[in-house]
């Protein structure tokens, strides 16, 4: 796909995202737990699993998605001469990407120095790590782009999102294979999350006035051309605990007709969230998610297959090799979301 603000207008404000990214090949850690000494006294149950984002800790630094417009693509350069770490950046191995579709002023023209760890205009725009707090800062202010008019039927979306394209699924030897594959038993997602600053400018002439903060897994067919939005729905100022969506992208000439598939904050969410008394929180407490995706998976594939989208005809010819994550916004918002301890944990043979 070539952009995902198409997919915006498709869903007509109920939901939206997608992206693409960097290529290469994945840095994994394999984790070795035991579960306690049955009493019956046999043997301890192995259980294998796996983090599988790659680069979690941004190790490889960060490249930079231009927007000049619509019509000539993207171009890509990196953020600085080093990464996160004050290290030289390598590009061939660079992992991650910042998107900052349809927001202002380009950032690779009106980027400020600072600190190795943070990507910012000074004014709209900043991106940030923080590797001994294991935090990612995600601050946008649409209102440089709209400029106090209002945002209207068929106005793109500003993003600020990370994304990469391809964990590297085929470069891993056969066993690594098995903890991307959608098959396995539990895929755990974990992070902690807290809505930082938040403030809303109601413009006359709006029409939606949504701010989305979205994370997005790609799931590809193994041996098939298969592709879906596989997604979690983390934050909308719209409503605290809504449904899944399930859908097509459409509507746009760059549209690439991939079906979406995503989990609803109610599920994400089954306890506090990031609203309080009706309303979005800002500056609250950090709420942790846990969340299985497995369940979610194979609903996914019945509903792909029910509707004669798949090839593949189990979750085992399918697996997760990409993502992206971050704040897609339609009307005038200044907000920022952290997110910290970010994993996804696959249990090939399930957790217990």
């Amino acid at each position: 796909m070539k952009r995902f603000t198409a997919l915006i207008m498709a869903l007509l404000a109920v939901l939206c995202a997608c992206g693409h990214a960097s290529p290469d090949s994945t840095e994994q850690t394999s984790v070795t737990e035991q579960t306690e000494p049955e009493t019956t006294g046999k043997e301890e149950k192995e259980i294998k699993s796996m983090q599988i984002i790659p680069d979690k800790k941004f190790e490889t630094g960060m490249r930079l998605i231009t927007q000049k417009d619509h019509k000539n693509g993207d171009a890509i350069r990196t953020f600085g001469k080093t990464g996160f770490y004050g290290v030289p950046v390598n590009l061939a191995k660079t992992k991650w990407r910042l998107a900052q579709w349809d927001s202002g002023p380009d950032l690779s023209e009106c980027m400020i120095e600072t600190d190795d760890g943070t990507v910012t205009d000074g004014k709209a725009r900043t991106f940030s790590y923080d590797p001994a707090e294991d935090m990612i800062t995600f601050r946008l202010d649409t209102s440089a782009y709209y400029g106090g008019k209002p945002a209207v039927y068929g106005d793109y979306w500003p993003h600020l999102l990370i994304e990469q394209d391809d964990f590297g699924f085929r470069d891993l030897d056969r066993a690594s294979r098995e903890y991307y594959r959608c098959s396995a038993k539990s895929i755990v997602l974990s992070m902690d999350i807290r809505l930082g600053d938040y403030t809303e400018t109601p413009v006359d002439g709006d029409w939606v006035r949504a701010a989305q903060f979205l994370l997005y897994f790609y799931v590809k067919g193994i041996n098939t051309n298969d592709f879906c939005w596989f997604g979690i729905q983390l934050f909308d100022n719209r409503w605290d605990k809504n449904d899944h969506y399930i859908g097509y992208d459409g509507a746009k000439a760059d549209a690439s007709g991939a079906m979406i598939y995503s989990i609803g904050s109610k599920y994400v969410y089954p306890g506090e969230s990031l609203w309080k008394n009706g309303a979005p929180a800002p500056n609250g407490d950090w709420v942790h998610i846990e969340l299985d995706i497995s369940p979610y998976l194979q609903d996914m594939l019945e509903h792909g297959q029910a509707d004669g989208y798949f090839k593949a005809n189990t979750l085992n010819g399918l697996c997760l090799n990409g993502m992206n994550m971050g704040w897609e916004t339609i009307g005038t918002f200044d907000h920022t979301m952290y997110v910290k301890n970010f994993a996804l944990t696959s249990y090939p043979d399930g957790i217990g």
